[in-house]
């Protein structure tokens, strides 16, 4: 693998409402969406970072290795990033 760091992110992302709401109810969510995720960090350019839970055929050699399950963060909305020691 190029990159075998796994990674904690911290971000923000959009959300939407639930259907027609007055604006007094809209103005109480008017703020980014929290998020983490956790991954092997497969790319890392200026403008994201792209983070994979799911990596098969590691051990494998007559398999090519395999990635499910891709994230690609702005790296705008990246509040944080702390990598995860492995034992």
């Amino acid at each position: 693998m190029k990159n075998n760091e796994i990674v904690l992110v911290e971000w923000v992302d959009s959300h939407s409402g639930r259907g027609w709401q007055t604006i007094d109810q809209l103005e109480g969510v008017a703020k980014p969406l929290y998020c983490k995720s956790v991954g092997w960090l497969i790319k890392e350019t200026k403008q994201c970072k792209v983070i994979v839970p799911h990596i098969a055929g590691e051990k494998n050699t007559d398999i090519m290795l395999q990635g499910c399950g891709d994230l690609t963060i702005p790296t705008k909305a990246i509040i944080q990033i702390k990598r995860i020691k492995l034992d």
